[in-house]
């Protein structure tokens, strides 16, 4: 049995943009707007642009809670709740008198 033969882009692993996109690493126009900038590196083989999985990765980055929201969640939960006299007061400072 002979040695089965591995095309050099399964060994490298890339993606074509539409690949790319349809693995949930952007929208199209996106990465072609990452390319243009030179941000993600990509190749081309005849007309399809080639990109390395290992370059999408490198892109992705973890979406996390912006710390100010999360000082902000924390001091609203730990605020003991307003008096119906505070609350009033604030109306009328806010301009929201009914």
């Amino acid at each position: 049995m002979g040695t089965a033969y591995s095309p050099a882009s399964s060994r490298t692993h890339y993606l074509t943009l539409q690949e790319a996109v349809a693995e949930g690493y952007g929208a199209y126009s996106t990465l072609r707007s990452w390319i243009a900038q030179g941000k993600l590196p990509a190749s081309k083989t005849g007309s399809r642009v080639k990109i390395l999985r290992s370059d999408l990765d490198a892109l992705a980055r973890p979406v996390g809670v912006d710390p100010i929201e999360a000082a902000i969640e924390r001091l609203v939960a730990a605020a003991p709740p307003l008096t119906p006299e505070q609350t009033r007061c604030l109306r009328d400072l806010l301009g929201e008198a009914s």
